[in-house]
C-alpha cells in the first residue's frame, strides 16, 4: 500500500498522500503479502496465530524488469524462517546458545513482487532446495561442520530439535548476468550459493575453505554473508555483515572494517576487500552491520549500513569504490595476526592496507524509514533510482511471562540472560518460574522507492 511520496520541496503533507522534501522523491509502500503464502502454525500458541505467521520476505532484493502492464518487478528472499531468541542450553556443564524455531520444517524461499498502482504485492513463492533437489529448512547446521553456529534449535515447548546439514540463513539475492539464474547468500557459514531461477535448487555452494576465503568463517554467529552483487562482468561480491571475531573476543575489537568477498565464478578466484565502517558512530565496531548491496559497475556497488549507533538506530546508504582497495588474501598484521586484530584506521593505513572509498547518499531516518532494518536494495535501470526494503520477522515476536529480577532489582528481559538446566529455567543458577510467549507484532515489510536528483554515476 502506497503511503506518502516524497518529493522535492519544503516538508508539507497533503490529503493525497503527498509530502515533500528537498534532494529525493521518495514513495513509500508497506509489502502486502497474501494470507496464501502464510506460514503454518500448530503450536502451543496457534491460537494467537489462527491464520498461520505471515511470511517474511524482505531480507534481500533485486531488481527483475518491466512488466507489459507497467508492473515493476523484484526477486526478493526470506531468512530461515520463524524463530525468536531463546535461552541458553546447559550441555555437559556448557551454556550453548539456542534459537526458537515455532515451524521448524519451513522452508526458505524467494518470490516475485511487483510494484504496480500504488501497492507493491507477493505474487510467487519458490522453496530452496539443495543440490540434489530436496527442500531445505532454516535450521541450524550441525556442529562440528563447516558454518556451525553452535547455536541447539529449540521448538516452542523448549525440546531440542534436530540440526540440518544443509539448513541456510538466507539474507541475499542478485540475478546472473549471463544464464539469468540466481545466486544468494547465507548467514550460517557463510555460504554463496547459485540457485536455478526457475525450480530453486541450488547449482553450486562455495563455503569457507571450500571455495571462499577461511578467515570468512570466522564471523559472528548470524553474522555471515549479508548481501550479494553480480557485476557486469558477472563476478560475485558477498559483504560480511560485521567485524570478523578472529580470537573470540570481538567486544573489544577495534577493527574498522568488514570483508567484502570477489568471487570468480569462472576461476574460482577470490580476492577480499575492506569496507570501512562508520567506528566513530558506534560505541563497538562489533554493533555495525551491513543490510545489503548491489552493482554499480565492475567496482562501484551500493551498500547498506546499518545498526544500533550512539545516537540510536542507524540506516544509511553509501557508494562504495573498491578499485583502488588492497586485497586483503594473505595479508596479517606486523605481529602475524589477522588484520582484525589492528588498533584502528591508522594501524591498517600504516601497513600499506586501503579500504575502499565511500560516499553517503542518503541517512533513511533522517526521511521517516521506521523498521530497524534495511535489508534489500536494488538499483532500478535509470541509474538513478534506489528501491530498498525490510523483513517483517514473520509478524511474531516473544513476550516475556514473570521475568527474574537481578540483585539489585532490575527485570531481566533479554531471552539469552536465562538457561535451560534439564526441565528447569534457571538465572544465576536458581530456579525461576520465567517463560516466553510468542505473541503477534503486526509488522509489515517497509519498501521505498528513493529517486536520486542525479545518477548514481555522478555522486
Amino acid at each position: 500500500m502506497l503511503k506518502k511520496l516524497i518529493v522535492a520541496g519544503a516538508a508539507v503533507a497533503l490529503s493525497a498522500g503527498l509530502a515533500f522534501a528537498s534532494e529525493f522523491e521518495i514513495e513509500k509502500y508497506e509489502i502486502d503479502t497474501p494470507l496464501k503464502y502464510n506460514v503454518p502454525y500448530n503450536g502451543q500458541y496457534a491460537a494467537e496465530f489462527p491464520e498461520g505467521f505471515p511470511i517474511g520476505i524482505g531480507s534481500g532484493m533485486t531488481y527483475i524488469g518491466l512488466g507489459k502492464d507497467g508492473t515493476r518487478f523484484f526477486y526478493a528472499i526470506g531468512d530461515r524462517g520463524p524463530n525468536a531468541d531463546s535461552p541458553k542450553v546447559m550441555v555437559d556443564g556448557r551454556k550453548v546458545p539456542s534459537k526458537v524455531f515455532p515451524a521448524p520444517d519451513y522452508t526458505p524461499s524467494y518470490g516475485a513482487i511487483g510494484l504496480k498502482d500504488g501497492r507493491v504485492t507477493l505474487m510467487s513463492t519458490i522453496e530452496i532446495k539443495d543440490t540434489k533437489g530436496r527442500k531445505i529448512s532454516g535450521r541450524p547446521i550441525p556442529p562440528g561442520t563447516v558454518g556451525s553456529t553452535g547455536e541447539i534449535p529449540l521448538n516452542d515447548s523448549y525440546k531440542v530439535l534436530s540440526y540440518d546439514r544443509e539448513g541456510l540463513d538466507t539474507e541475499g539475492i542478485a540475478l546472473d548476468r549471463k544464464d539469468g539464474n540466481l545466486w544468494i547468500c547465507d548467514e550460517y557459514g557463510p555460504f554463496i550459493a547459485k540457485m536455478d531461477v526457475n525450480t530453486g535448487r541450488l547449482l553450486k555452494k562455495y563455503g569457507p575453505g571450500e571455495g571462499l576465503p577461511e578467515i570468512v568463517g570466522k564471523r559472528q554467529p548470524n553474522r555471515g554473508m549479508e548481501g550479494v552483487a553480480v557485476t557486469p562482468s558477472n563476478k560475485v561480491l558477498g559483504a560480511v555483515q560485521s567485524i570478523c571475531d578472529i580470537d573470540g573476543n570481538v567486544k573489544d575489537s577495534k577493527a574498522p572494517f568488514t570483508r567484502l568477498v570477489l568471487l570468480d565464478p569462472e576461476t574460482g578466484e577470490t580476492k577480499m576487500f575492506a569496507y570501512p565502517v562508520d567506528v566513530e558512530a558506534y560505541k563497538r565496531c562489533k554493533d555495525v552491520k551491513i543490510g545489503d548491496l548491489h552493482a554499480v559497475s565492475d567496482t562501484e556497488f551500493l551498500i547498506v549500513e546499518q545498526g544500533t549507533g550512539k545516537e540510536g538506530l542507524r540506516n544509511l546508504i553509501y557508494l562504495i569504490d573498491i578499485s583502488s582497495a588492497t586485497d586483503l588474501t594473505g595479508k596479517m598484521t606486523a605481529e602475524g595476526k589477522e588484520l582484525e586484530a589492528v588498533s584502528g584506521a591508522a594501524e591498517l593505513e600504516s601497513l600499506g592496507i586501503k579500504m575502499a572509498a565511500k560516499k553517503k547518499i542518503i541517512s533513511l531516518r533522517e526521511y521517516g524509514w521506521k523498521p530497524s532494518k534495511a535489508e534489500g536494495l536494488a538499483l532500478l535501470p535509470d541509474m538513478r533510482t534506489i528501491a530498498v526494503c525490510s523483513d517483517n520477522d514473520f509478524g511474531f515476536g516473544s513476550k516475556i511471562i514473570d521475568p527474574a529480577t537481578d540483585k539489585d532489582g532490575k527485570v531481566i528481559k533479554k531471552a539469552t540472560s536465562y538457561v535451560i538446566d534439564g526441565d528447569k529455567m534457571t538465572y544465576d543458577g536458581q530456579e525461576v518460574s520465567t517463560s516466553f510467549k510468542l505473541v503477534p507484532t503486526g509488522e509489515k515489510a517497509g519498501f521505498w522507492m528513493i529517486k536520486l536528483p542525479k545518477k548514481i554515476s555522478q555522486y
